[in-house]
């Protein structure tokens, strides 16, 4: 609202450091709510297209533990992993 030129506010001024607080707790909440959104309705959602099907089968078949940070007690993630560190010890070379 406008009176003579003069600006009235409604709401208090905060200081700067008060503002910068509420943007940060602001897009905190922001980031928490994007990842609860993920793992609550977008993630599920996603488990049944055609392209990731397959591959949730697969995990569900073998008993793989898709949670795990480090694979080494599956058989086959252990020997892929000898496979990687192979290869790149010793790379391919050309004729």
């Amino acid at each position: 609202m406008k009176r003579c030129g003069v600006a009235m506010t409604i709401m208090p001024r905060i200081s700067e450091k008060t503002a910068d607080v509420v943007k940060r707790l602001a897009g905190l909440l922001a980031c928490i709510l994007a990842i609860a959104l993920f793992m609550f309705y977008i993630g599920p959602a996603l488990e049944q297209t055609p392209a990731l099907k397959p591959i949730m089968q697969v995990i569900d078949e073998r008993g793989i533990n898709a949670n795990m940070y480090f694979y080494t007690e599956v058989e086959e993630f252990s020997e892929a992993n000898i496979n990687m560190n192979n290869t790149m010890a010793y790379p391919p070379r050309s004729p």
